[in-house]
């Protein structure tokens, strides 16, 4: 089965016309689009920031390499605008905030991320990264840390941007995940990486 160029994952509780503005601006003939849900998370041994958040995005390597390509940068930008606007409805009032429960000491009180909605997007070398979004905060511009994102991709693809350029440290951080996580520094008005061992 082909891969997906764009996926939007969600929690079956949540009604698919939650998604409909975002399929309709998105879909053109020749994007493998798919939007579907998925039954809710049962109880997972894993670090927070490893667990699949009520609504996820991932954005297949295809859709640069491949599809972009052939339909230039008017789907990009239309792309842009959309996962903003998903990502800034997500977040916003009412909001999907799973609560999590755990024995002692499992759950980090130190993480300032939200398992409501990230982006995920295909790397290099089998790698993925894992856009981690705050938690829902008047100051958070969820739109802008979406397009944010998005041109981080976009110049990686290209190869402009790169895991150093983003702060990434090789040495001592080995990935068994295949994650790669990032989020948005407002200080810097960047995407950088993260490392799980800084918010443990």
């Amino acid at each position: 089965m082909k891969k997906s160029d764009i996926s939007i994952i969600f929690d079956k509780n949540i009604p698919d016309e939650f998604f409909k503005d975002f399929e309709n601006d998105v879909e053109v003939q020749g994007l493998n689009l798919v939007i579907e849900s998925r039954e809710p998370t049962g109880p997972m041994a894993c670090a927070e920031w490893f667990i699949l958040p009520v609504v996820f995005a991932f954005i297949g390597k295809s859709y640069f390499d491949g599809f972009l390509k052939e339909m230039g940068k008017d789907h990009y930008q239309s792309m842009k605008e959309s996962l903003s606007n998903l990502t800034t409805k997500v977040m916003k009032p009412p909001r999907i905030e799973p609560t999590l429960f755990s024995t002692k000491g499992k759950i980090s009180s130190r993480n300032p991320f939200s398992l409501a909605f990230s982006i995920l997007a295909e790397a290099e070398d089998g790698y993925t990264f894992k856009l981690l979004i705050p938690k829902a905060t008047n100051e958070a511009d969820y739109g802008l840390i979406a397009k944010k994102f998005m041109d981080f991709l976009s110049d990686y693809h290209l190869g402009i941007a790169t895991l150093e350029s983003i702060g990434y440290i090789s040495e001592g951080c080995r990935l068994t995940s295949g994650l790669i996580f990032v989020h948005y520094n407002s200080d810097n008005n960047s995407i950088e990486w993260l490392n799980q061992k800084d918010y443990r």
